[in-house]
């Protein structure tokens, strides 16, 4: 399979965290014959806490004020014609949103549902929020997603500062994709969802990772709790669904001052984490592949990653992960080519792991199944 190589738009445990293809395919797809069940996303709704350690950052004084922060705030939104910040110093007296639902929360903030007050028609979003002290996490994640724009990564529609309640808060404007997440797909299909399915979300992921990865972009977070799924029309989609890549708090740009000579960067959930990554090493674009094998593993098997050592301490995860000769188990019961295809992923060494341009031509994705891009255009 080969994947173009711009994108078309077509909309536009103690699992501990720590911090910051070339002409297009001509697929043609056979529906699916197992209807998915998808419940709320546990990114949308309250569920075990994952704690995450912030990204690194500068100690600020105490002194710091609101008016500083907004003030550079004020001025990234700006420059990206931002129409959510106004210039009354940056703070809008009352938001333009309106939050109806709580729909996750996490280490960063809260993720609400919310419906513009100046659209007739009543647009929805998700509202990404934080008080504006300890909002850096999603001023960084707007920064790095006003300069994505692909149907296979969350579209982030700007920001604003508000006041509210007797505090300011930093609202990040993101789309809102109501079919929820891959993890919740995962745990309402026991015994893993349908490798066909399988197939279309493994390939939706590849091309939102070839994306940001050519614009110097290392998610860092690749999970299936960060991989949402927008509804489409079934004449597209035969399971329903475009998956798009969500969460880029911990993700760093090569080339920038923060990433440096790309080492000391331990960031992510654990489990999810490759060698390299955890053990200290070298952060580069192959973190995410190592990530996303996991993520395959876990759609097919229904399983979590390494779950058959139960929760562990973190210093036990970075001796599993990052000093030990093993690998995450694979299923027998999964296909050759499958089993194959994940080898390929998580491999030990990041040298040897396979690149995203050589997993889209692999038999697993490349199989008799014919798929159809169906007018998105796989990059």
């Amino acid at each position: 399979m080969e994947i173009d190589s711009e994108i078309s738009d077509s909309s536009s445990s103690n699992n501990s965290m720590i911090p910051p293809l070339p002409q297009n395919p001509i697929l043609t797809v056979k529906l699916s014959p197992i209807i998915l069940h998808v419940r709320r996303c546990s990114k949308n709704i309250k569920k075990k806490k994952r704690t995450r350690t912030p990204l690194k950052k500068k100690k600020k004084s105490i002194s710091s004020s609101v008016e500083s922060i907004i003030g550079v705030s004020f001025k990234s939104a700006s420059q990206k014609h931002s129409t959510t910040v106004t210039r009354d110093g940056g703070v809008k007296k009352i938001s333009s949103w309106v939050k109806s639902r709580l729909l996750g929360e996490g280490a960063y903030g809260c993720v609400y549902l919310a419906t513009s007050k100046d659209d007739i028609y009543k647009t929805e979003r998700a509202i990404k929020s934080a008080d504006v002290l300890k909002a850096w996490s999603l001023m960084h994640e707007g920064r790095i997603l006003r300069s994505l724009q692909s149907p296979f990564v969350i579209r982030c529609y700007g920001h604003e500062i508000a006041r509210e309640g007797t505090g300011h808060q930093y609202n990040l404007i993101l789309e809102y994709c109501s079919g929820q997440c891959l993890a919740d797909m995962i745990e309402d299909n026991q015994g893993g969802i349908p490798e066909f399915d399988v197939k279309q979300f493994a390939i939706d992921v590849l091309s939102g990772l070839s994306y940001i990865h050519r614009r110097n972009i290392i998610h860092c977070e690749i999970k299936p709790d960060n991989l949402l799924l927008s509804p489409v029309d079934h004449r597209f989609r035969s399971n329903g669904f475009l998956t798009k890549i969500a969460d880029f708090g911990l993700s760093m740009e090569k080339g920038s001052k923060e990433y440096g000579n790309g080492r000391g960067h331990m960031r992510g959930t654990t489990r999810y984490m490759a060698p390299e990554l955890i053990g200290g090493g070298l952060l580069d674009f192959a973190v995410d592949i190592c990530a996303f094998g996991c993520s395959v593993l876990e759609m097919l098997t229904g399983k979590r990653v390494w779950g058959e050592y139960g929760d562990l301490a973190h210093d036990d995860w970075v001796d599993l992960i990052g000093h030990s000769d093993l690998t995450p188990q694979i299923s027998i019961r999964l296909s050759a080519e499958a089993q194959d295809f994940l080898m390929r992923c998580l491999v030990k060494e990041p040298g040897s792991r396979w690149t995203i341009g050589e997993l889209v031509d692999h038999p697993f994705l490349c199989s008799d199944e014919e798929f159809s891009h169906n007018g998105f255009v796989y990059d």
